[in-house]
């Protein structure tokens, strides 16, 4: 069995009107501690973390110094994919010792094998939107760490959705249709693609990309949580995923408070 945890969207801030200080009280970073604690409880352990964008709020050093400082907590090894509000550029710097991340490349685009599993990152920022998108660059990339491996059960994880979200304000959440289209192509011709990760939505929600489940779950900054069905005893109790993968049933996937 390989075991995956997922958080994302923990919009880590700095404390001061011109960000100079990482707030490290802020309940952001707590509720992020509380989950780094209760991932280390797991039993068995899970083999990897996966942060599916939106590190910090607003893309400051200080602020990735900040979430790198928290995630080395964690007992296994953590992988990042860039949201809009995240900066390429100082994420690779800041997680460079962490070896994954090309400082050369102009996205962020890598695969790791976690057990039985293969994860790809794909990098979905847009450069002058909130909204996601994929150029032909990306796309490229993707496919020929697609091409790499065709029989390894592979999940794709990513920042923006790429299917509509109904519960939400804005449900379609790329720049436009065709990168979406294009993305949804390569799973289909590449059936190794079994699972599809994402954040952004701020709340949970399952779908498909091409015949890959997909899925979305909360911000563990609990201010910015969006969705209903919160009893008034988690309103300061953060959400993770733990996706399990067995050979014979694929994901398994379950939300744990923190």
């Amino acid at each position: 069995m390989t075991i995956l945890v997922q958080i994302s969207d923990t919009h880590l801030i700095a404390s001061s009107e011109d960000h100079d200080v990482a707030d490290i009280n802020h309940p952001r970073a707590v509720f992020l501690r509380r989950c780094v604690e209760d991932i280390n409880t797991l039993d068995p352990q899970p083999d990897a973390v996966i942060h599916t964008g939106d590190v910090t709020h607003h893309a400051r050093r200080e602020e990735y110094v900040l979430a790198r400082e928290i995630l080395a907590e964690l007992n296994m090894p953590v992988y990042i994919t860039p949201g809009n509000r995240d900066s390429r550029a100082l994420l690779k710097d800041v997680f460079a010792d962490e070896g994954y991340m090309s400082e050369h490349a102009n996205f962020i685009h890598y695969a790791k094998t976690i057990g039985e599993v293969r994860l790809v990152a794909v990098d979905t920022l847009a450069d002058n939107s909130n909204m996601g998108d994929l150029n032909d660059e990306r796309l490229a990339a993707l496919k020929a760490t697609l091409d790499a491996a065709p029989h390894t059960p592979t999940a794709l994880f990513m920042h923006h959705p790429p299917f509509e979200i109904s519960t939400s304000k804005y449900p379609f959440q790329f720049v436009d249709q065709e990168p979406v289209e294009k993305l949804t192509e390569l799973v289909r011709s590449h059936p190794q693609v079994i699972r599809v990760f994402c954040g952004h939505s701020h709340r949970f929600y399952e779908s498909h990309v091409a015949t890959a489940p997909a899925s979305t779950l909360p911000s563990t900054a609990l201010d910015l949580r969006l969705g209903d069905g919160y009893p008034a005893t988690m309103s300061d109790t953060p959400v993770y995923l733990v996706h399990r993968f067995n050979k014979d049933t694929g994901f398994v996937s379950e939300a744990r408070k923190a």
